[in-house]
């Protein structure tokens, strides 16, 4: 008896050991994926910057004002991006899985922000362009 008690601890324990692994991993993996989505967005960011330079070239009636703006927003968002990248650590050596997994959570929510203001300043840019092309 003795020794099927022992055997089953250490089969739970080992279990609760996967599954707590399986859940960083799990959790490391939606971060990136966040990450890959915003990094092509950052790139779409950076295209939007440069269409909107040309446009402000060909069309003198614009307001440098109103594009300016565009293109303010549409840096601020790929700057979050790199500020992201910069702080982002994906080396949990010597934390316990409730440390990693608060870690992850948190950058889950950070990176997805960065997303969401890739997206908005991406459709902000979108839009003025279609509106100002000759």
């Amino acid at each position: 008896m003795k020794l099927y008690a022992i055997i089953s601890t250490a089969f739970l324990l080992l279990t609760a050991c996967t599954d707590s692994k399986k859940q960083e991993k799990d959790a490391l993996e939606q971060v990136i994926k966040i990450h890959d989505e915003a990094m092509a967005k950052s790139e779409q960011a950076i295209k939007g910057k440069m269409l909107l330079d040309s446009l402000s070239k060909a069309n003198s009636n614009l307001k440098n004002t109103d594009i300016n703006k565009v293109v303010s927003d549409l840096s601020t968002a790929d700057e979050a991006m790199e500020d992201w990248m910069h702080q982002f650590n994906a080396d949990n050596t010597g934390k316990s899985h409730e440390q990693i997994m608060e870690y992850l959570n948190d950058q889950h929510k950070k990176v997805a922000d960065v997303n969401d203001r890739l997206n908005s300043a991406i459709e902000q840019s979108e839009k003025f362009i279609s509106t100002h092309k000759k």
